[in-house]
């Protein structure tokens, strides 16, 4: 992963952008979070990954110590990614904000305007715009694969992984994610 996507990767973003997104159903069929969620192994630290804010200024996972960090790694382009960032958006209201956090760190060749676009197309107005890049996601993190979000504990370890499209504002989701603090 180097910033830019595989042809295939740019045919399904091509044919993702096409779809209408309208759709209110989201990630509601995808199976919740608490229930794809497992063990991080091994146990690594996210500090080293390197993120620039929506006005292209270095963001640290440090800056968030203390809490429960929700990191979703998805692209604009990518279907799955966004299918379940509503459930997401939905997810950090519920969140007690002294506690945990909902951070989703995007990976897509037109950085932050890509992002934007896509939270002005769904309404999201309750999340960071983060960019991120492939190669230091892989050589931090060891993840390839959006979607995937991991957790993170206060002191910036991935503690958890959820692999794939997950429904993220479900009762049980909620419990497990503040069961970890």
């Amino acid at each position: 992963m180097n910033g830019r996507p595989s042809r295939r990767g740019f045919l399904l973003g091509a044919a993702a952008l096409a779809l209408p997104i309208r759709v209110r159903a989201e990630a509601a069929f995808a199976p919740s979070a608490a229930t794809l969620a497992r063990p991080a192994a091994p146990i690594r630290d996210a500090n080293g990954l390197q993120m620039r804010d929506g006005d292209g200024s270095p963001r640290q996972i440090d800056e968030f110590a203390g809490k429960i960090v929700v990191l979703s790694l998805w692209g604009p382009w990518c279907l799955p990614c966004r299918r379940e960032m509503p459930s997401l958006a939905r997810l950090a209201d519920r969140l007690d904000p002294g506690r945990a956090v909902v951070l989703p760190l995007a990976f897509d060749w037109r950085g932050a305007a890509g992002v934007r676009r896509f939270y002005r197309e769904t309404a999201i107005t309750n999340l960071p715009i983060l960019v991120g890049e492939g190669d230091n996601l892989k050589a931090v993190l060891g993840i390839e694969n959006l979607p995937t979000t991991v957790l993170l504990n206060a002191t910036g370890q991935m503690i958890a992984r959820v692999e794939g499209e997950a429904h993220w504002d479900d009762d049980a989701t909620l419990d497990w994610i503040s069961g970890l603090g």
